[in-house]
Parts: structure tokens; sequence; C-alpha cells
């Protein structure tokens, strides 16, 4: 009798990419954004740890997990990395400055933005307290100062006009006060967030930023 031979088509191993679908250019795109978050958040961690200077492109690659050539493919240098940490830092905490961008600041507004990044820092301490560690390096805020200023005058403008609106008789001095008590009060959550509860910090923000105003 023949023998038969058996089939070995179900002999072989079964390949998991050759019968998967392609990746949609989606899919590509969400992957290339976590992979660049990915050596963001590293870096400002090892930034804020070690020191911007003191770090390189190496010890980030090595830390996330990734090659260094695949890192250079995302940055072209540690520099542009902090570039791109800092302006998804401005991004984050000015985004919720006047919702419909209409050139106006209302009292509504103005409120809803002190109240979301308050929130803002509360979802995410530890990312903001390595944040704010990294922009107070010397060198570091030396070249955030400068980016903020050429960020910031659309922004400046919005909140002058709005103190001014608000009936304040300095509204330049009034400004750099609510400014001021603002970055204090954010720098204060995040280098002692159990020494006051964030609500009684955000509601005496709210109401000093009015008195300030009143005069």
């Amino acid at each position: 009798m023949e023998k038969i031979k058996p089939s070995t088509t179900f002999d072989r191993p079964f390949n998991h990419k050759q019968n998967s679908m392609p990746r949609s250019p989606k899919q590509f795109d969400d992957i290339r954004k976590q992979k660049k978050q990915l050596i963001m958040d590293t870096a400002l961690e090892l930034f804020a740890e070690n020191g911007f200077h003191s770090t390189s492109i190496s010890q980030i690659a090595s830390k996330a997990g990734i090659s260094k050539g695949l890192t250079y493919n995302y940055f072209k240098s540690k520099n542009e990395v902090l570039n791109e940490i800092m302006d998804q830092g401005f991004e984050e905490i000015y985004e919720n400055l006047d919702i419909n961008k209409d050139g106006i600041l209302t009292k509504e507004e103005f409120v809803n933005f002190i109240k979301q990044n308050f929130e803002l820092l509360q979802t995410n301490m530890k990312h903001w307290k390595l944040f704010f560690s990294l922009m107070l390096q010397p060198k570091v805020s030396k070249s955030f100062s400068k980016k903020y200023e050429e960020q910031a005058a659309p922004i400046f403008k919005l909140f002058y006009e709005f103190i001014e609106k608000q009936g304040s008789k300095d509204p330049e001095s009034d400004f750099m006060a609510i400014a001021a008590m603002l970055e204090g009060a954010f720098l204060y959550c995040v280098a002692a967030p159990n020494f006051f509860p964030m609500e009684k910090i955000e509601k005496s923000v709210i109401q000093a930023s009015f008195k300030i105003i009143e005069g």
C-alpha cells in the first residue's frame, strides 16, 4: 500500500507577522508620537535629576530602552529635546486661556485658567515637579526665559487688557504681581504638595488676584 505523505500545511509554525494586517498610516503616526513622548519623558527625568549638561543622548536612549540611532531619528540633539519639552510645557499651561479664542479674556475664562492649571498640577505632579526643577537650572532658565518672552507676548497682552478692563489703576504692576503670585503658588504646590490643600491655595489665589486688581 502506498504511504500517504502527511500534509505540511499545518506543520508550519504560525507566523503572526505574515498573517497580521498591515499597520495603517494613523497607527504608524501614533507609534511615532508614543516613541517621541517616551524620549521626552525620559529626557525630562534625566535632565531634572542629573542636570541638562551632564546628560547625553546615549543615556536618554539607554534609559528609554531604544537605540541611540532611533533617538536621532526623532531629535537631532539634546538641545532639540529640551526645546520640545519647553514648548510642550508652555502649551499645556496656556492652552486653557481664552478658550473661545476671540482675543478677549473674560472673568470666567481667567478663573477657569487658574482652576485648570491647578488641576493640571494635581493630575501629574511628578511630571511638573521634574519640569520646574529643570526650568530652574541656571543655563536652562536663561534659555527658557528667552523662549518664554517670544511666545508669551500675545498672552501677556490678554492678561494686561483683562486687568485693565476690571478697573485696575496700574495694570502693568497688577499683572506683574498676579503673575508672580501664580508662579509662586504653582512652585509651592509642586515643592510641598502636602503642606496646604491645593484646593485652598487655588481659592486663595483667585480671591487675591481680584483684590490686587481692585486695589
